[in-house]
């Protein structure tokens, strides 16, 4: 089985984490009353310190819901021809573009693409964009409209 994303945060690391994803507003006292509810003991001052580190070993990436809000989540699978550095040419012109998140690897799929989408009419304008980059050989796209999330999977904890 694949390592989860938090295999190298402690107990205490997954537990603020998913305290913050709930409210990143939450006070550190409150973490801290929270915390000591679940048999760890820490001050305000200790998990300032740990929130800190884990800011700066994790990336902030804030996932808006679209349940609430009048646009979509645009979500573009790319796969790019076999040219020489194709990839990077493409990726290039894709980060020229409002897509706010862009990645690529191994797989089935070369690059993965998110921005969001007003109406159906960006959807299919933004998508023709790409299909029209040099490079593209397909492009599949999913548009979200719903999403349920469950942090508690993402930063198990022992109580998860």
């Amino acid at each position: 089985m694949a390592n989860p994303p938090t295999d190298g945060l402690d107990e205490i690391d997954r537990i603020i984490l998913g305290i913050l994803s709930e409210d990143p507003r939450t006070p550190y006292s409150d973490i801290s009353e929270r915390l000591e509810r679940r048999g760890h003991e820490m001050s305000g001052e200790g998990i300032r310190y740990r929130v800190q580190n884990l800011f700066e070993s994790t990336s902030t990436f804030f996932m808006l819901d679209p349940n609430v809000h009048d646009w979509h989540v645009l979500r573009l699978s790319i796969t790019v021809d076999d040219a020489p550095d194709a990839k990077a040419s493409v990726k290039e012109t894709l980060s020229e573009l409002p897509y706010w998140f862009i990645s690529s690897g191994v797989g089935s799929v070369d690059i993965y693409a998110v921005r969001l989408a007003e109406s159906l009419a960006d959807v299919e304008e933004s998508t023709d964009a790409v299909r029209a980059i040099e490079g593209v050989e397909s492009v599949d796209f999913f548009l979200e409209t719903r999403r349920e999330t469950d942090m508690r999977k993402y930063f198990p904890t022992s109580e998860s």
